[in-house]
């Protein structure tokens, strides 16, 4: 978070120095920079992150534009809601008013290849999502209708709320996560996270060497163990203190309210938590939570993470005015029905493998027997399967 903040300052230093543009003046003037959305998550929480990648990304362009730079952002997202995934089209038009120049970079990643390219139809059909979103945020049509329904434009109160909404999420999220040591050792022990090694699906170690803290724990693997436990955490923690608090206010609600029927980012951000919300489930979760063996810890960080997820799920729907999740989305609820049958088995059979494995361990097997290899094989396959299901996970 703080080097999103930091970023606007350090470019405007870096694109004055002379030697530098110079090199500038070879490309063209023309800069290319990746905002990451997987650690700003893990160091924020998902609404800190989005609004501060949103005002980074605003900034930016400010800067570029004074300096006389071209710039085009490569947005790192990832396939899961925590990773800056979700509808293209929808976080494309998301973006600041007048920041987008006509140019932009998406990374597609994990199984999302699959699910959007491996048929030439459905490749088609997602570059033309593509190239709609950016005509839209290009030209703003919407801007120039005389009620100028969604057109991006940012008023002051929206972004009042914004930054007041994205400040009591950040400390409950770093008091209640980052700052609650029980919380790392269970999602150690209640997720699939330490196997990940022996999946072969990822690019590089789960940690930056030495013992398991969110300092040296890699925001992509931190992601993908909530997912895996189906608990999502990254996607929503947090949001719903902030609602909370903020329906105290006199008109709270009802301004939250017109900004999800105006405001794009707000859109974007509450589909996405609802996504999130919808996708998980706490029978399951509470499953994979009786791998942790000290009964006190695991009941003390569960129930808190629970309470949470009530929480976000309860003020979501009063500020979407629904009665259900993805009411207004039908297509996606069922195809999450539909999957979800397919999907729990798996959950069940890696909750299993995962206890037979630690068992092997304590009872003194050598890492390399021919048994807890073909358990690293079977686990591998129930994490690919259950990414495979909840899809967005990649």
């Amino acid at each position: 978070i703080e080097d999103l903040r930091n970023a606007p300052e350090v470019c405007r230093a870096l694109w004055n120095t002379p030697e530098y543009r110079n090199l500038l003046a070879s490309w063209g003037d023309t800069q290319e920079i990746m905002l990451g959305y997987s650690d700003s998550n893990k160091d924020g929480g998902m609404l800190t992150s989005t609004w501060e990648i949103f005002r980074a990304h605003r900034a930016l362009h400010q800067v570029a534009h004074e300096c006389g730079i071209t710039l085009r952002l490569f947005h790192g997202r990832g396939g899961t809601v925590g990773r800056g995934g979700g509808p293209t089209h929808r976080s494309i038009y998301a973006q600041p008013v007048d920041a987008f120049d006509g140019q932009i970079r998406i990374t597609e990643q994990g199984e999302v290849l699959n699910f959007k390219y491996s048929d030439v139809v459905l490749a088609e059909r997602n570059l033309e999502l593509m190239i709609a979103a950016s005509l839209d945020a290009l030209a703003r049509p919407n801007a120039r209708m005389p009620d100028g329904h969604q057109s991006g434009i940012l008023r002051p109160e929206w972004e009042a709320a914004f930054d007041e909404l994205s400040s009591t999420s950040r400390a409950f999220y770093q008091e209640n996560i980052l700052n609650d040591p029980e919380v790392l050792q269970y999602f150690e022990l209640a997720t699939p996270v330490g196997e990940l090694e022996h999946a072969k699906i990822g690019s590089r170690p789960s940690r930056r060497g030495g013992k398991m803290s969110f300092d040296n724990l890699r925001a992509i693997p931190w992601v993908f163990g909530w997912t895996q436990s189906r608990l999502l955490i990254p996607a929503w923690f947090g949001v719903g203190h902030a609602f909370t608090r903020f329906f105290e206010k006199p008109g709270g609600t009802e301004l939250l309210r017109q900004m999800l029927d105006e405001f794009p980012l707000f859109i974007d951000l509450i589909r996405n938590v609802e996504m999130a919300l919808a996708k998980a489930d706490l029978g399951i979760a509470s499953l994979y939570s009786t791998l942790v063996p000290d009964a006190g810890l695991r009941e003390r960080v569960f129930l808190k993470l629970k309470a949470e997820f009530e929480r976000t799920s309860k003020t979501l729907l009063t500020v979407a005015r629904q009665n259900e999740m993805l009411e207004e989305n039908p297509v996606l609820s069922r195809s999450i029905r539909l999957r979800n049958p397919y999907v729990d088995p798996m959950s069940l059979i890696q909750v299993d493998l995962l206890r037979r494995k630690r068992a092997l361990l304590e009872s003194g097997a050598p890492a390399d027997s021919p048994e807890l290899e073909e358990i690293h094989r079977a686990i591998a396959g129930t994490i690919n399967g259950i990414s495979a299901g909840l899809r967005n996970t990649g």
